[in-house]
């Protein structure tokens, strides 16, 4: 790339190693943009988990409901007045409408997990509360993102209750929130770092003062 000569020079003058920062810049560009497909890819394959995870988790607990319910246990269990949330739940999920069901609860759970990344990422909570924790950490993660899902469902159809939808979106949220988390965190900056870029006027002031006797001795 041809760069006129004062504006070589003026480059040079504050940063006389840019050359071997622009080649850096550049392999930095394109690990980031392999790394980003790759996580897109995983964040893809994970949406693709998440209905067949649901179908198969409430697959074969109507299954389960549907047999154990015609024993003599279940029997007195019905009788025994079983709680209202766990008989709402098994209704939800009958098998006349759990696949719509799966893909529906799937999707919430995507659109508000990744909008959870996004605000967790800016503000730093991100790498602070999810990054590096253990087990029972990406278990709460996964409560709240399942409970925000739920408020969204709720919010935009008022087709269950609370406790339902939070129970239904459990598993999706199970399956996306850690890719969500990590793919936002890839993709965006932290706020603070954003910024720091008003410092850029400093560190040029500090790149002038060093490299003002270079120049003096080449003139």
């Amino acid at each position: 790339m041809y760069i006129p000569k004062p504006l070589r020079d003026l480059i040079e003058y504050y940063l006389p190693d840019w050359r071997q920062r622009g080649h850096d810049l550049r392999a930095a560009g394109k690990r980031w943009l392999r790394h980003t497909k790759l996580h897109a890819v995983k964040l893809f394959v994970l949406y693709l988990t998440a209905p067949i995870s649901f179908l198969l988790v409430f697959g074969l607990a109507n299954d389960f409901w549907f047999t154990f319910r015609h024993t003599p246990v279940g029997s007195m269990f019905l009788s025994s007045h079983p709680p209202a949330a766990l008989l709402a739940i098994l209704n939800a999920t009958n098998t006349n409408n759990l696949l719509p069901l799966a893909f529906q609860f799937s999707l919430d759970a995507a659109v508000t997990c990744l909008l959870l990344g996004f605000a967790c990422q800016l503000s730093a909570i991100t790498r602070y509360c999810y990054t590096g924790r253990g087990l029972l950490n990406r278990l709460l993660w996964v409560a709240l993102g399942a409970a925000l899902s739920s408020l969204a469902g709720l919010e935009a159809r008022q087709q269950f209750d609370f406790t339902t939808g939070f129970a239904l979106s459990l598993v999706p949220a199970g399956c996306l929130v850690g890719g969500c988390l990590e793919f936002t965190a890839h993709l965006l900056p932290e706020i603070w770092i954003v910024l720091k870029l008003r410092d850029l006027r400093h560190f040029i002031q500090v790149a002038r003062i060093r490299n003002a006797p270079r120049q003096t001795d080449g003139r």
